[in-house]
């Protein structure tokens, strides 16, 4: 058996059994059918994670028209098959990305392409495409940039470096600099993105989304959230999950999260936030407002990522000493 086709199996090891026994618990007869299945039969396992790079940022659907909100923080969509609303949609929320952190979780290694765009300051930059090789234990990426500031070069490894990020920049900037070892969560590290590369990948960005969605079912209060049926991205089957907060007060930085989690995966390929502008053209405001988006294609298990590929002196690599 190939190493993708038994990755495979155990991402998808008995997944619909706990899924719709937790459904069914909870008493969501209104949404049981989770299709969580990650392949066909006869089908290729590592070819059916593969995403396109196509569309970057599919737009959401209409919201539902016709919501009420119930007392203790659960909107209730009506007569609405495909949308669950309110505290159930962020329970199945934590229920699906909870499973796909402990099947994907157990994949040794995988590559993607990660498409981030981000508002640092005032600004949001221009779209960044970087390809991403990434191990979960020990934890270590290597990232390289396709467009940007092209051709740069990331290696973090957790345990090793002193903690730091190597970093090589691309052009001319890297002749004149060479290898930079920066601390992942310095001023300089953080001057260029919103988040530190300890923080990369579906699993930990399953993590970082798990965070918010424990402080709102903590909290109760102060957002709504939906959860939407038969979506898709770039022709593979997602959930979408929106959540709105009412005010800065209950959500200082975030204002609105848009979520695609992949059914296959049980985990987060896109994810788009935005702000808060009181000053912003109401038809405009998430145009207006885009804080952060982050969008996983190509995704491969089947590539056998060794030791020498989160490692400096890797010959196809261009890190240089000065």
């Amino acid at each position: 058996m190939s190493r993708s086709t038994s990755r495979h199996s155990q991402v998808v090891c008995c997944r619909r059994p706990n899924l719709i026994a937790i459904l069914v618990a909870a008493g969501a007869f209104g949404f049981v059918y989770i299709n969580v299945d990650p392949t066909t039969a006869g089908s290729n396992p590592a070819g059916a994670l593969e995403l396109l790079d196509a569309e970057l940022c599919p737009p959401a659907p209409p919201m539902p028209e016709a919501m009420t909100q119930a007392n203790n923080g659960q909107s209730i969509a009506q007569q609405s098959p495909d949308v669950l609303t309110g505290r159930w949609a962020l329970l199945m929320q934590k229920m699906i990305l909870e499973q796909g952190k402990a099947t994907f979780g157990q994949v040794p290694d995988y590559t993607a392409t990660l498409h981030k765009q981000e508002r640092l300051g005032s600004t949001l930059g221009d779209v960044q495409t970087v390809k991403v090789k990434l191990r979960h234990a020990p934890f270590s990426v290597y990232m390289k940039w396709m467009s940007y500031d092209k051709g740069r070069e990331l290696i973090f490894v957790e345990g090793e470096n002193d903690g730091n990020m190597l970093v090589q920049p691309g052009g001319w900037k890297g002749r004149l600099t060479g290898t930079l070892s920066l601390e992942p969560t310095g001023r300089m590290a953080m001057s260029e993105s919103r988040h530190p590369p300890s923080e990369a990948g579906l699993v930990r960005l399953a993590d970082t989304l798990l965070k918010y969605n424990r402080q709102n079912l903590k909290s109760n209060r102060g957002w709504t959230c939906e959860m939407h049926d038969n979506q898709s991205f770039q022709g593979r089957d997602c959930y979408l999950f929106i959540t709105v907060y009412d005010s800065p007060e209950i959500s200082e930085t975030y204002r609105k999260s848009v979520q695609y989690v992949d059914k296959e995966l049980s985990l987060p390929i896109v994810v788009k936030n935005y702000g808060w502008d009181s000053e912003a053209d109401l038809a405009k405001l998430d145009e207006s407002t885009l804080i952060e988006s982050y969008t996983w294609t190509d995704i491969r298990v089947d590539q056998r990522l060794a030791n020498s590929d989160f490692d400096k002196s890797n010959s196809s690599y261009q890190f240089k000493t000065r």
